[in-house]
């Protein structure tokens, strides 16, 4: 009997053909990742819309290629149902409501979906730790930069610091410095962060973070920080629902402070310092409320704005979402939370659940006092909001541990990251 080694070479070739094919993937999945947080992070203007979406929609592309698309699909249906919904709703709003719509409504839940599958393929080919250290190492470099542009060309170094990167305000820019320090601390709590010079690393990349944050003055994102960072740890190992009162509290909180302003700067302000500068977010409200009740079930749309120059927003995340999309979309909003709240309860990794359930509670409180549509077009939101759930979902049940497993080994550049 005669052994064919021709065969045997065609598999052979095949293999190597098929691991060659699988570095490319993981390589460009690490690289479009790292394109994404350098974009939100440095890139301002016309130029940061494509800069960051063109690799959201490569590392999409990456998810069908690499097969996560179809898994993902399969395995998060009650998320493509949602978001199915929202287009569903924005759809019904736009043939029997009374305001106009716009197609660009649609377009921005079609991003989403296309973040998810970027996000899905990076959880394959990064760990959380790879992750959090580029989030934090990128954003620290934002943040010291941003802090040299603001000393060399500020007229007064007490007026606002505008940081670098896809904002160009200082509230979302804001929101930006918030996500890479939750990171960072996301990684000194890990137990495998504990040596000195891990440390002192972390603690190099904390400085310029709390120094740019503490500049922007943007006084909604710092106090949902400050309100996130102790509730993380303290319900960190807690279930759904404490999750979600957790969630909750951090926006009435922050919501509150905006309520009761008057009487607080009369307290505790003695000048007209950035600091007190008036929100008039009082007034906002008033009318937003006013709007809410014209169009209470379908809403205003997305694309709604107020006939008067000093209002461009609604200023608060639940209000703006219950007047653009109604109560309807307010409700559908709510469920997705809490079936991310779920997933996020259930997570058996410790670096991973404190950085998502962190980021809830601080997107929660940033939302009241800003980000009224938390599904509008590409802005910081995507990574300090919606990176944080999409990673968790996308992690959830058989790959949520990374600790104990590893997506796939991630050759050459990849691994170094």
């Amino acid at each position: 009997m005669t052994f064919d080694t021709s065969r045997l070479t065609v598999s052979t070739s095949l293999v190597r053909k098929h691991l060659a094919d699988r570095g490319r993937l993981h390589v460009l999945s690490a690289a479009a990742f790292v394109l994404f947080v350098v974009a939100i992070f440095f890139a301002r203007g016309g130029k940061a819309p494509g800069l960051s979406v063109s690799p959201i929609f490569a590392g999409a592309l990456l998810a069908f290629a690499s097969g996560a698309a179809a898994q993902t699909l399969r395995k998060n249906l009650w998320l493509w149902l949602s978001l199915s919904f929202l287009v569903a709703w924005q759809a019904a709003g736009a043939l029997f409501g009374d305001m106009p719509r716009s197609v660009d409504d649609l377009s921005k839940i079609g991003l989403l979906a296309a973040f998810f599958l970027f996000a899905v393929q990076t959880s394959r080919v990064l760990s959380t730790r790879q992750i959090l250290w580029i989030i934090a190492g990128i954003g620290a470099a934002s943040a010291f930069l941003s802090i040299i542009v603001h000393v060399l060309k500020a007229p007064d170094l007490m007026d606002r610091m505008i940081p670098l990167g896809r904002g160009g305000n200082p509230i979302p820019g804001a929101g930006a410095l918030a996500s890479a320090l939750i990171a960072t601390v996301a990684l000194w709590l890990e137990e495998k962060s504990r040596d000195r010079r891990t440390i002192v690393t972390l603690l190099m990349l904390a400085v310029p973070l709390v120094t740019g944050l503490v500049l922007t003055q943007s006084r909604g994102p710092l106090v949902a920080l400050c309100l996130a960072l102790p509730l993380a740890l303290l319900f960190e190992r807690r279930g759904q629902l404490v999750v979600l009162m957790a969630c909750l509290a951090s926006w009435l909180i922050v919501t509150g402070l905006v309520i009761f302003e008057p009487t607080i700067k009369a307290i505790i302000c003695g000048d007209n310092s950035d600091w007190c500068r008036p929100s008039n977010r009082n007034q906002v409200w008033e009318l937003v409320r006013d709007q809410i009740a014209l169009h209470p079930i379908l809403g205003s749309g997305p694309e709604f704005r107020f006939p008067y120059e000093w209002l461009s927003h609604a200023h608060n995340g639940l209000f703006g979402i219950a007047l653009y999309f109604g109560l309807g979309g307010l409700v559908a909003s709510g469920l997705m939370i809490a079936g991310y709240a779920r997933c996020l309860a259930r997570g058996t990794d410790d670096t991973l659940r404190f950085f998502g359930l962190a980021s809830l509670i601080f997107s929660f409180g940033y939302m009241g006092a800003d980000l009224p549509n938390p599904f509008a077009f590409f802005n910081t939101h995507y990574l300090f909001m919606w990176f944080p759930i999409l990673l968790v979902l996308a992690r959830d049940r058989s790959s949520f541990n990374v600790k104990a497993m590893s997506a796939a080994p991630v050759p050459g550049t990849a691994q170094r990251i």
